[in-house]
């Protein structure tokens, strides 16, 4: 995981990161390390090489603060936490992130979506969208064009069970809900089309 920062942004992906868990509570080290580990579950695996330097480098910039835990049993741990200008530069670095990984999104839904639509719709609209939506959900089959008028037709079946999410979010000064709806598609319906046979030549007599 790239320790630095795209143009613009102050702090890199880990930094970001020891920031994040931070913010829930303060942290030692190896806590840290272990932390990190769950979360990516096991896709990234921070070394005490990468961790201890950006931190020390986060507690020169003022971000964060460390205090030494003396033990009598075992080896002494140095606890770090947040400071108020670590907030600030977590809730500025978080909006940037956030901005890129949308573009990231948008830009794989281009180019591996099946049907992609994004609009200005009314709140009447909007609500006749959703209530045709839930029907065609409860009919076990989605007519894109009855969901969103002037689309063409596109039937979109479900199989149960479908998970649902919804989050509810701030993005700066807009509030915004975003609602996926996955599930797995039946093997009829992901078994590919049968290639058409091939014409049989007539006999020629004569």
């Amino acid at each position: 995981m790239a320790a630095t920062a795209p143009r613009g942004m102050k702090i890199g992906a880990v930094s970001l990161w020891l920031l994040l868990l931070l913010s829930e509570k303060p942290m030692y080290g190896y806590e840290v390390i272990r932390e990190l580990e769950k979360r990516f579950s096991g896709y990234w695996k921070p070394k005490t090489g990468t961790i201890y330097p950006a931190f020390e480098k986060l507690e020169e910039g003022g971000l964060v603060t460390s205090r030494i835990e003396f033990r009598d049993e075992g080896i002494d741990r140095k606890h770090y936490a947040l400071t108020e200008k670590g907030r600030t530069e977590l809730s500025q670095s978080m909006g940037h992130w956030t901005k890129m990984m949308e573009v990231l999104e948008s830009y794989r839904e281009v180019h591996e979506s099946i049907f992609r639509y994004k609009d200005r719709l009314s709140r009447d609209e909007l609500s006749k969208s959703l209530v045709a939506l839930g029907a065609g959900v409860g009919r076990r089959s989605v007519d894109l064009s009855k969901v969103l008028p002037g689309q063409r037709k596109l039937l979109v079946q479900p199989t149960e069970p479908v998970t649902f999410k919804l989050l509810y979010a701030k993005e700066e000064d807009e509030l915004e809900i975003h609602m996926e709806l996955k599930w797995t598609p039946s093997p009829r319906a992901r078994r590919p089309p049968k290639r058409s046979s091939r014409p049989k030549r007539s006999k020629r007599f004569g």
